[in-house]
């Protein structure tokens, strides 16, 4: 009996490992720039699971349209905080993105502010939208889209673009995925103060990655390191 129950137990982990399917995942940044240093820790629950089957790892709630809530908190360096509580619903070709956060600076002041996005799915892993805050929604308005693209041999391109009304500012973004696990991207933007960023990523199971990002600044330069994990 003993020897049967262990037998089923190793079959469903073995499965369950195959499978290569995940409910929970958190992520770690830290972020340093002219020696002022920014901490993030956020946590995401994904109501259905997520599979990294015949997808880039990275993308994979992307691309499976997994519903989600997600909380974060964010250090400045110890002199302000952030705490962030959000979400990201799929019903068919439809998205709804809503991400709350509250700032306080020193103790001494805060702000609160909330950003919805609404988008549609053009094509299978083509979505469109347009976001806005409503701390000046006319200055905050935006028209994204994001790009999935399936290549031969298991590689996968990923790719961003943002026009931001305030200034009309242009923000684009692409990742190669030479294989599901790894990948290198690129930044551009023509916000002030912004020049490029280049960053890089790979999962060392389907469990656990490491990320690692250069920004260049017109006053200096800044430098991202994060780690994920999935259960």
């Amino acid at each position: 009996m003993k020897k049967s129950t262990l037998l089923l137990g190793l079959s469903l982990l073995s499965s369950s490992v195959l499978a290569n399917t995940y409910n929970n995942q958190v992520d770690f940044n830290y972020l340093n720039v002219d020696d002022f240093n920014v901490i993030n820790l956020e946590g995401t629950h994904y109501f259905d699971s997520v599979t990294t089957n015949n997808t880039a790892w990275a993308e994979a709630a992307f691309m499976g349209r997994n519903n989600s809530v997600t909380a974060g908190y964010t250090n400045f360096d110890s002199d302000a905080y952030s705490l962030a509580l959000g979400g990201d619903y799929y019903h068919e070709n439809i998205f709804v993105g809503v991400d709350f956060s509250f700032v306080d600076v020193d103790n001494s002041a805060n702000e609160k502010n909330l950003v919805v996005e609404l988008g549609y799915f053009f094509a299978e892993n083509w979505l469109v939208s347009v976001s806005g805050s409503d701390a000046g929604l006319s200055n905050s308005l935006a028209l994204n889209t994001k790009y999935i693209a399936t290549l031969s041999d298991g590689a996968f391109l990923n790719f961003e673009a943002s026009y931001l009304n305030d200034h009309d500012d242009f923000t684009a973004t692409a990742d190669y995925y030479w294989t599901a696990r790894s990948s290198v991207g690129l930044n551009l933007s023509t916000e002030d103060g912004y020049d490029f960023g280049v960053r890089a990523q790979h999962f060392f199971s389907p469990t656990i990655s490491a990320r690692v990002e250069y920004i260049a600044l017109s006053n200096d330069d800044a430098v991202s390191v994060g780690i994920t994990g999935r259960f």
